[in-house]
C-alpha cells in the first residue's frame, strides 16, 4: 500500500527531522514480504541504483534493509517516480462547460479533448461532463461545479496510477475501476478527503464547506480533520469542514416508480410512494441510459411528477429521495417511451348549425 504524503507528515511518522528537503513531496510505500530496497528502486523509481539514496532519506543502516519488517513505512521523493503523466479524456460534453489550462489560458472543450494535471473545469446550469482517466475509471462533472485534476500520472509497467481531483463545488458522480494494490484514486473537497479503490459514489461539495459523499457500490475512506471513517455500499456521511467526522448514515431506499399515466403517452406523468425519512426527492430526466444529456433536473418535495411537451422518443428518469442530513438516497432508474401527440384532424371536426338557421333555408 501507498500514499503521497507532505514533509511534515513525514517527519511525524518517521521522526527523521531534517532528513527531507522542505519543497519535496514524498510517496510513502510499506514494506511487503520479501520486498528490498533494491527491488522497490528497480520497480518504482527510474533507476535501480536511486536505493542508496532512499537508503539514506529514510536513515535506514548499511545492509539492514533485508531485514525490514512487513508494515514498515518509508518514503520516496516523488521526482524519483517512473509515474508518467496521462491525460484524461472528455467522453460526453451536454450544454458545454468552460476548461482552463494550468497556464492559465482558456481553451475549448469538446468530446475527445484531453484534460492533464492542473487543468479546471466549470460547469454551469444545465451543463455536465464525463471524463475517463488511464485505467478506465470515470468522472462525471454535474451542473454549477468546479473541478480541478491535480494528479493525472500511471505507471504503465506495473499499472500503478494516480488520480488526484478536486472538487471545489458543485458534485460529481464516479465509478473506479477496480484498482492494483498500488493504485491511488482521491477526491479532495474543502472539508474532506475521499480515498476509493474499485468503487462507485457520489461527491457534493456546497459553499459552507460542507461536503457529502454517498456510496452506491464498494467502500469509500472519507477523512477530514484527524478523523476516518470507512463507508460502506448504501452510506452516506456528512463532513463539515474543522469538526471530526460523524458515523456513516444508511441511505434512504429507492423509490418504487409508478407507470405513466399520461393518457396518451405524448407526456410524462407518475408518482410513487412515499419514503420513509425523505425530505425532498431529485429527479433527472435523460435522453441516454448514462444519464449523459440530462435534459431535466429538479428538487421536489411531491412524489408526483408531471411533464408535457416531450419530443417523441425513449426517455431515462432517475429519481432518488434526500433526508434530512441532505444526504442522497438509491437510484430508482426507470425508461419510458414518449408517443406523438394525436393530431385533430380538421376534415372529421363536427360541424353544429343552429336549427333557426336549417328552418330558413328550407
Amino acid at each position: 500500500m501507498f500514499r503521497f504524503v507532505t514533509t511534515l507528515l513525514f517527519m511525524f511518522v518517521i521522526g527523521l527531522p531534517g532528513a527531507v528537503v522542505a519543497d519535496e513531496k514524498y510517496w510513502e510505500y510499506t514494506f511487503r514480504p520479501g520486498d528490498s530496497l533494491w527491488e522497490i528502486a528497480k520497480k518504482y523509481t527510474t533507476s535501480v541504483n536511486n536505493w542508496s539514496e532512499i537508503q539514506s532519506i529514510n536513515q535506514i543502516r548499511q545492509g539492514s534493509d533485508r531485514i525490514i519488517l512487513p508494515g514498515t513505512r518509508i518514503v520516496i521523493p516523488v521526482s524519483m517516480l517512473k509515474l508518467q503523466p496521462t491525460p484524461a479524456k472528455v467522453i460526453a460534453l451536454s450544454g458545454g462547460a468552460s476548461l482552463v489550462r494550468a497556464n492559465g489560458e482558456k481553451d475549448e472543450l469538446e468530446v475527445g479533448t484531453l484534460l492533464y494535471s492542473g487543468d479546471l473545469v466549470v460547469t454551469e446550469e444545465k451543463q455536465n461532463l464525463r471524463l475517463q482517466f488511464a485505467d478506465k475509471s470515470e468522472l462525471q462533472v454535474l451542473s454549477n461545479s468546479e473541478v480541478v485534476l491535480d494528479k493525472l500520472s500511471h505507471h504503465k509497467k506495473t499499472g500503478m496510477v494516480d488520480t488526484r481531483i478536486r472538487l471545489n463545488s458543485g458534485s460529481v458522480n464516479t465509478w473506479v475501476e477496480k484498482q492494483n494494490k498500488d493504485s491511488f484514486y482521491e477526491i479532495k473537497t474543502p472539508a474532506a478527503i475521499t480515498a476509493v479503490r474499485g468503487t462507485s459514489f457520489r461527491l457534493a461539495s456546497d459553499a459552507s464547506f460542507i461536503s457529502r459523499t454517498e456510496v452506491t457500490e464498494g467502500v469509500v475512506s472519507v477523512s477530514a480533520s484527524n478523523t476516518e471513517q470507512l463507508v460502506k455500499e448504501g452510506y452516506g456521511i456528512v463532513a463539515e469542514k474543522g469538526k471530526p467526522l460523524s458515523e456513516p448514515i444508511k441511505l434512504l431506499t429507492p423509490p418504487v416508480l409508478g407507470e405513466n399515466q399520461s393518457e396518451d403517452q405524448s407526456g410524462l406523468k407518475l408518482s410513487w410512494v412515499k419514503l420513509d425519512g425523505a425530505k425532498f426527492y431529485r429527479y433527472q430526466l435523460a435522453v441516454d441510459d448514462k444519464f449523459n444529456q440530462v435534459i431535466t433536473e429538479n428538487t421536489i418535495q411531491e412524489n408526483t411528477i408531471e411533464m408535457t411537451e416531450l419530443k417523441p422518443g425513449r426517455y431515462y428518469l432517475r429519481v432518488r429521495g434526500i433526508d434530512e442530513s441532505q444526504l442522497e438516497g438509491i437510484d430508482s432508474v426507470g425508461n419510458f417511451l414518449i408517443k406523438q401527440a394525436p393530431v385533430e384532424d380538421d376534415s372529421l371536426r363536427k360541424i353544429v348549425i343552429p336549427a333557426e338557421v336549417l328552418l330558413l333555408n328550407l
